[in-house]
């Protein structure tokens, strides 16, 4: 028999993506306990629940990765699985030896067949195996040895969910019945960022203000090329802090690539005679909901070149502000079994940038035997200690 549950689609704007994974049907997740499917006798023995440790830890990939049967006197006496993040969960009599099989990184549960004997406890157990990263299929029995009178068998039809559990009722050392609980299978795997150049926010209390200026002469009767500097230490903190995870947190231990927070351009925006330069590239946090901070100290260079043109005198002045900008970024992440995509929003704190403005002032001529500044840069003649000097009408516009 197959068998198929029909739902909706898909929240893609949760705000709790582990609610939608981990929490039950009525609670608005995609768990569900599938008693309807029980078999065996379920009126003997207690409940018991080897789902509740995978739906409790709510970690991203996890999955049973393992199976361990206790067999005995025609029936199957206890049960444990082991998952890949939760804690083991087991059920009856789980001493002695035991038959362990493990599945496969991407191998999962997809159909199961229960056998019970005749006065109802259940003696076999088969799983049927699915390998989602090659589509291959296999089964395992679990005591194959014991004998049985009736069994009932049924294949899940979405072939995005998949059995993350059993339960059932038990005694101390007998499974009088069991079911399933299925759930959609749930990984997240970084398909991308983007990083918010047009919404940086500056943090005015953190500037730092440089300045730079410099006579450029030309004596001769081709344009010259020259340049004006500026140098200065620099110090940071720069702390990436998630701002927004849809409740991950650190303990989920979700990963992200480093690699995507890299690639800061060297100028995100050049207006006029402003240009925003950065100098460094992100160092930032891995883990979704973890907070980073990392420390440098380097020396920053901010040049202002200039054409100067022939016998020409020129006043080229600059001023560097270095100021910490705060600069979201949006993470996403898809589900690679149901193409179901998300974004985790942050932001990188304390980042060096410089906000240069830049001024040529033609203040005069220069010759071999001879200057001739305009009036109104007279100042310069006292201020460089000018030779030769002509105060010439400034001119015309």
């Amino acid at each position: 028999m197959v068998i198929g549950f029909f739902l909706s689609a898909p929240v893609l704007a949760a705000t709790n993506i582990l609610d939608l994974y981990f929490n039950t049907a009525d609670k608005g997740g995609t768990l569900r306990y599938d008693e309807i499917f029980s078999y065996g006798k379920s009126g003997n023995g207690s409940d018991f629940d080897m789902c509740d440790s995978y739906s409790t830890k709510r970690v991203p990939g996890d999955k049973i990765a393992a199976i361990t049967s206790y067999s005995g006197d025609e029936r199957i006496k206890g049960l444990k699985l082991e998952y890949l993040y939760a804690d083991d969960d087991e059920v009856g009599k789980t001493t002695g030896s035991g038959f362990r099989k493990l599945l496969g990184d991407m191998e999962y549960i997809q159909g199961w067949r229960f056998y019970k004997k005749r006065d109802g406890n259940i003696s076999r157990i088969r799983v049927y195996l699915k390998d989602m990263s090659n589509n291959s299929t296999r089964e395992i029995t679990f005591g194959s040895n014991n004998g049985w009178h009736k069994w009932q068998e049924y294949q899940l039809s979405i072939g995005t969910r998949s059995v993350v559990g059993f339960a059932g009722t038990a005694g101390d050392s007998k499974i009088w019945s069991i079911y399933p609980c299925v759930a959609d299978r749930f990984d997240l795997v970084e398909s991308g960022v983007e990083i918010h150049w047009d919404q940086i926010v500056e943090t005015p209390e953190n500037t730092k203000t440089f300045f730079g200026e410099r006579l450029l002469e030309n004596f001769s009767s081709v344009t010259q090329s020259d340049s004006t500097e500026v140098w200065y230490t620099d110090g940071k903190s720069e702390t990436d802090t998630w701002t927004n995870t849809l409740g991950i947190s650190v303990t989920a231990g979700v990963s992200l690539t480093e690699g995507y927070k890299v690639g800061v351009p060297g100028t995100i925006e050049n207006s006029g005679s402003i240009t925003f330069n950065f100098s460094e590239t992100f160092s930032a946090s891995t883990t979704v909901g973890e907070t980073s901070t990392v420390s440098n100290q380097r020396t920053v260079k901010e040049a202002m070149p200039a054409s100067v043109p022939a016998y020409s005198l020129l006043v080229a002045r600059m001023m560097v502000e270095n100021s910490e900008v705060e600069i979201p970024y949006t993470t996403t992440v898809t589900n690679p079994h149901n193409g179901d995509e998300f974004n985790f929003t942050g932001v990188i704190k304390g980042s060096s940038y410089s906000k240069s403005r830049k001024r040529w002032d033609v203040v005069g001529k220069a010759f071999p035997d001879r200057y001739e500044v305009y009036e109104s840069y007279s100042w310069v003649v006292e201020y460089y200690g000018l030779e030769n000097v002509t105060i010439i009408s400034d001119p015309v516009i």
